[in-house]
């Protein structure tokens, strides 16, 4: 196995200058020793190991990504996926974490001395400082900037159904606690619309994803043509199965809108309308700012340019 030792002497330099170089420290050295040094480690496939580049560095290449404890659906997979492979190619290793304690993230900190953390979580004013302290990156949105974009789905989903005619609308959002991270700013955004466009808000139904749960939701709505804004498409294929079973004309008596526009909305019948997400385009901002060490702080005021990126994808819960 190739190590430090051979690379140095084929190079013609020491030990230490092979370490240096290949852990950071490149501009201590002339180009040529640079340029020589590393043609030789990929020459013989050599290349530092984890724990040495963390002791010259004072941190490693990892990355601690915070999830929220929410269930691990498409949209989080895809994030998750496109976040990996974004940070690989900075040469930096993704490591998932559920945000359960603050005993864990110190755990996790003060062991594997990360790169940095990105948070999709929200984390305490007071936990941040003290993980800069550490000289740790720490990348993320605000909670408040999450809430405000939850609700800029939820109008848009209302803004959605009333220009398919649906003048009549109700949010549908599960009753999992794992989904109460941003079922509730969602439903406000709806809410919120309807009430500014004189639409008719019917009570919220909040179900569990079984069939008798989705039946009872459904024959629970009057008569009459509604529009339902579901928190996502699970949600809404749920209360599409359960109308189709009761006879329910769709689009012509309900129309049904999810989020996520998932493998599931595109693969029912008929296809769920949904909101899609532009996750390419966050998670290279995102990457970014990982690698700059720049602060991602988004203010809520800047949520209509960031909504940009949500589009609604046209499915056949809905009229056209």
């Amino acid at each position: 196995m190739t190590g430090s030792a051979d690379v140095a002497l084929r190079a013609g330099v020491s030990r230490s200058t092979v370490s240096q170089i290949l852990n950071g420290r490149a501009h201590l050295f002339s180009e040529e020793t640079v340029a020589r040094v590393r043609e030789t480690a990929a020459a013989m496939g050599y290349r530092p190991s984890l724990a040495g580049r963390t002791l010259v560095r004072g941190k490693s290449d990892i990355v601690i990504t915070l999830i929220p404890d929410i269930t691990f659906g498409p949209t989080v997979r895809e994030f998750v996926d496109l976040l990996t492979e974004g940070l690989a190619k900075e040469g930096l290793t993704n490591l998932l974490r559920l945000s359960s304690s603050e005993d864990s993230l110190q755990d996790a900190v003060l062991g594997l001395r990360p790169h940095s953390i990105v948070t999709m979580a929200p984390l305490r004013p007071e936990d941040i400082e003290r993980l800069e302290k550490q000289g740790i990156y720490v990348i993320g949105q605000s909670q408040a900037f999450q809430a405000a974009a939850d609700m800029a789905i939820g109008r848009l989903q209302a803004e959605h159904l009333l220009g398919q005619d649906y003048k009549r609308i109700a949010v549908v959002r599960p009753r999992s606690k794992r989904e109460q991270y941003s079922a509730p700013e969602r439903e406000k955004g709806v809410l919120e619309y309807g009430g500014l466009h004189a639409m008719e808000v019917l009570p919220t139904l909040e179900i569990g994803l079984t069939s008798d749960e989705a039946l009872k939701a459904v024959r629970s709505l009057p008569a009459g043509r509604v529009g339902l804004a579901c928190y996502n498409d699970e949600v809404a294929l749920a209360i599409l199965g359960a109308a189709l079973r009761e006879g329910v004309s769709i689009p012509a008596e309900m129309g049904i809108i999810g989020v996520d526009n998932s493998v599931i909305a595109r693969a029912s019948t008929p296809t769920i309308t949904s909101i899609s997400m532009d996750l390419e385009l966050n998670v290279r901002e995102l990457v970014s700012h990982v690698v700059s060490g720049q602060e991602l702080r988004i203010p809520p005021e800047a949520t209509d340019e960031y909504a940009r990126g949500f589009t609604v994808i046209q499915g056949g819960t809905t009229r056209q």
